[in-house]
């Protein structure tokens, strides 16, 4: 009855019931911590690192969730600025807080939400039963990493193709890039 009851759900789907009703395969969100938000260039924060702007947020998780460390089995960060992809600055971060070694680590380089797209890997790694426990989130700090100086190295892509439309159009920095889009709505 109840494979009828989940079919019946997907082929006449009610949002309201499906978030009101439990699933073994859910996911759920035990603690949510954030940086502060700061002007970039000027701002309380401009001269902070990564790994600090991380540290206390490991911290908080632990002390709010009262997890040990030990129990997670993954952490994945995403950024786009940071040297070494990001994962140098989680990793030190972890260490710092008195992570273990064995709590592994992955960053995610995207241009836009991947701090987004790290929640959702981690989401679909508990959903898939990989692991129990993960983080997952993202970090930057624009004041240190300007975008439209540090992402693109125009030195790097073939000369043939760096005349093309659609190239110039990808080395844009995104907030040019989100002009431009909003342009279009």
């Amino acid at each position: 009855m109840d494979r009828l009851v989940a079919l019946n759900h997907q082929l006449h789907p009610n949002p309201l019931s499906r978030v009101s009703s439990k699933s073994p395969n859910d996911v759920v969100i035990c603690c949510a911590v954030r940086t502060p938000l700061t002007k970039s260039k000027r701002g309380g924060l401009k001269d902070t690192s990564a790994e600090l702007l991380l540290l206390p947020l490991f911290k908080a998780i632990v002390e709010r969730t009262k997890i040990p460390p030990a129990r997670i089995q993954d952490v994945i960060i995403g950024n786009v600025l940071q040297p070494g992809a990001g994962v140098y600055q989680s990793r030190v971060s972890q260490y710092l807080s008195g992570w273990p070694d064995s709590v592994t680590t992955l960053a995610i380089n995207r241009l836009c939400s991947s701090g987004l797209e790290a929640i959702s890997q981690v989401a679909t790694k508990i959903q898939s039963g990989v692991i129990d426990i993960g983080i997952g989130g993202g970090v930057e700090n624009m004041s240190q990493f300007e975008m439209s100086e540090k992402l693109v190295e125009k030195d790097n892509l073939d000369k043939d193709i760096l005349p093309l439309k659609k190239v110039q159009d990808c080395l844009l920095p995104m907030g040019i890039t989100s002009e431009v889009v909003l342009f279009f709505f």
